[in-house]
């Protein structure tokens, strides 16, 4: 008896090969909806939010050199944002640092600071300013963790005048998620001049996490190998599952729609490395596709060109 199928292998070939274009299709869809960090927008119901702008912003987000609070006139997709101002004093700073780091930030207490459960920190930022373009790095965003680490800085640098910049930071980035003391933006005065009038919008702050099993960063570790190689390795990062809890992953390299290699783990939230094995006798050169799915999710998949091996050639003389 055949063993179930979780790629479809028995559908026609015309049925196959329209799937694999869609398939196709919808991995570059994702991989143009990602952002710089690698991570999917986080939107919609397959997703779960905790908003950092809940409640009285004034009293939750503590500012220095700088004023905030509620913004309601300029906001992204009706979602809460705070209205963080600072006019530039190279004089009237902190008295050892009169040209000195204006700031804001969100101190976090009891269950809050444990992120390691959420799979990224996202935001919107729009920047109001005086000047006629931004300075190379116009704002830091920083998460402090518990520890000897420190702040873990998020330079903005990427952020323009007037435009609105989705920002994705992966919790797995961080050095110690299960400990985030504080969340931060700053700028330093130095970087700007004095009586600049900056003003950063900052909106829809969240921990989000895939509300179902889910592949991220899905990829071969090589793009072009040799046939004879012992096999293709592919790496991928597991999301929604809770602690403890594991989900089947299935692997495969696939020629012209059909299966040379398979390999599968019970995988739960993290990174992992899987190698599809090539066997004893090489395979034929040729664009082959690793594919993989975690649970009933959607299949992600990547090309991998495998060429003639030298070595195989010199073995074939007399």
């Amino acid at each position: 008896m055949r063993a179930a199928d979780p790629f479809g292998h028995r559908l026609s070939g015309l049925v196959l090969e329209t799937l694999r274009t869609y398939l196709l299709t919808a991995a570059v869809g994702l991989l143009l909806a990602a952002r710089g960090d690698g991570a999917p927008a986080a939107s919609g119901p397959a997703f779960e939010r905790q908003s950092l702008l809940e409640g009285d912003l004034a009293k939750t987000w503590a500012a220095a050199e700088s004023t905030v609070a509620a913004e309601t006139s300029r906001v992204k997709d009706s979602g809460p944002a705070m209205r963080w101002h600072t006019t530039v004093d190279h004089f009237g700073g902190e008295a050892k640092y009169p040209i000195g780091w204006p700031r804001v930030s969100r101190a976090l207490k009891g269950a809050e600071r444990n992120w390691s459960a959420w799979d990224f920190l996202e935001f919107w930022v729009y920047a109001e300013t005086s000047r006629e373009k931004l300075p190379s790095t116009p704002v830091t965003l920083l998460v402090r963790t518990e520890g000897g680490e420190g702040s873990w800085p998020r330079p903005l640098a990427e952020l323009k005048k007037g435009e609105w910049l989705k920002v994705v930071v992966p919790v797995w980035d961080l050095p110690r998620p299960e400990s985030v003391q504080q969340v931060q933006f700053a700028i330093s005065d130095a970087n700007y001049r004095h009586q600049d009038q900056v003003t950063f919008l900052i909106a829809d702050l969240a921990l989000v996490r895939h509300a179902s099993p889910a592949l991220l960063d899905f990829a071969a570790e090589q793009g072009v190998l040799y046939c004879d190689a012992a096999g293709v390795a592919v790496r991928f990062r597991v999301a929604g599952l809770g602690p403890g809890e594991t989900a089947e992953c299935v692997c495969e390299l696939r020629r012209d729609g059909a299966a040379v290699s398979r390999a599968a783990a019970k995988a739960g939230r993290g990174a992992y490395r899987l190698v599809l094995p090539l066997g004893d006798k090489p395979p034929a050169p040729d664009v082959y596709e690793a594919a993989a799915r975690i649970g009933d999710g959607p299949v992600r998949t990547v090309p991998v060109r495998l060429v003639e091996s030298p070595w195989a050639e010199r073995s074939a003389k007399p």
